[in-house]
């Protein structure tokens, strides 16, 4: 198996861990497996191609969904296959033909995949590959906004008329809901999360929220002066930090769900994380991509899309290192 080298206790603490960052969540994923077989198909032919086509469902949501989890998930496969019911919340046989002429037996199988559960395990074996959880201490600080459209002019060609360019200001706050969540999941990954309000004193101001905020109201990444001046501060502690995570939460309008009658509010989520030591180069990124958050209220939904939002794009981020053995 991959992970007999493995130090097994190190890895189960993290296992454990991790599949508390996230709540239980369920994807849907479909597959068709063929069987050829010789001779006459027995049951545990039968039982066999099923077992192979749910790995196949998973192995295809991985592949077109969470492709900075294909490395971790060849290095798990065996693991994964011999267990696959704990990582799946239900499963069905959609069709079933036995073609007895070319001996193929062909099953369809649509699965309801633990995302939070599987992607958990997949982090801690990316992170356990090599001893990589021996490293020294990794501490990693962040900003992350949530943004609400303020105004959005339009500009025009005076000569044609013609539309030409649209300016879009934000209006960005932090807020708890995203900051709770996301150092939630950075620490059960077993990082030192440190806020980045604490490090503004240490760093001389070097790393400003206040600039954060200011830059993402203007536009969607930070101004060169701002990403520089935070990497430099960040450089320059005497306890370093290793990584900075940035990006923004963006909130549209809400709507009535048709189906449950809630309140729904989409967040639209991009985001990073930089390594200081390496001058700020990207390690891992998320996005564009969208949630949703139901509630009884607009601010309920709103609360509930973020707090989704921010977990989710903490453990893609999260999973990204780990597919680096990072």
């Amino acid at each position: 198996m991959a992970f007999k080298s493995l130090r097994k206790s190190s890895f189960m603490l993290l296992l454990a861990a991790l599949c508390c960052a996230l709540p239980t969540h369920a994807v849907e994923s479909k597959s068709t497996f063929t069987y050829t077989y010789s001779g006459r198909l027995d049951s545990e032919e039968k039982a066999d191609a099923i077992l192979q086509a749910k790995v196949k469902a998973v192995e295809t949501w991985i592949a077109t969904s969470q492709p900075y989890q294909e490395r971790n998930f060849s290095l798990a496969k065996d693991d994964i296959t011999e267990n696959i019911d704990d990582y799946l919340l239900s499963s069905a046989v959609v069709s079933k033909d036995n073609n007895k002429d070319i001996k193929q037996y062909r099953v369809v199988v649509r699965v309801d995949i633990n995302d939070t559960k599987l992607l958990n395990y997949l982090t801690a074996v990316g992170r356990a590959k090599d001893g990589s959880m021996d490293d020294e201490d990794q501490y990693i600080t962040f900003v992350f906004v949530a943004r609400e459209l303020a105004s959005r002019t339009e500009a025009k060609d005076t000569a044609s008329g013609d539309f030409k360019r649209a300016k879009t200001l934000w209006q960005a706050t932090t807020t708890s809901e995203i900051d709770i969540a996301v150092g939630e999941v950075f620490a059960d990954a077993n990082y030192y999360v440190i806020e980045a309000a604490l490090l503004e004193e240490d760093t001389a101001g070097q790393l400003d929220v206040n600039n954060f905020l200011m830059d993402y109201e203007q536009g969607d990444d930070l101004t060169p002066g701002t990403k520089r001046d935070a990497i430099r501060g960040l450089k320059s502690l005497e306890d370093p930090v290793q990584y900075l995570a940035i990006g923004t939460l963006d909130v549209d309008e809400h709507v009535t769900d048709d189906v449950t009658g809630l309140y729904k509010v989409p967040v639209s989520v991009t985001a990073k994380i930089l390594s200081v030591k390496r001058r700020g180069a990207t390690m891992a990124s998320i996005g564009p991509v969208q949630y949703l958050g139901l509630g009884p209220t607009p601010i309920v939904a709103k609360n509930n899309a973020l707090k989704l939002a921010a977990q989710e794009m903490a453990a893609g981020l999260i999973g990204q290192l780990s597919s680096k053995s990072i």
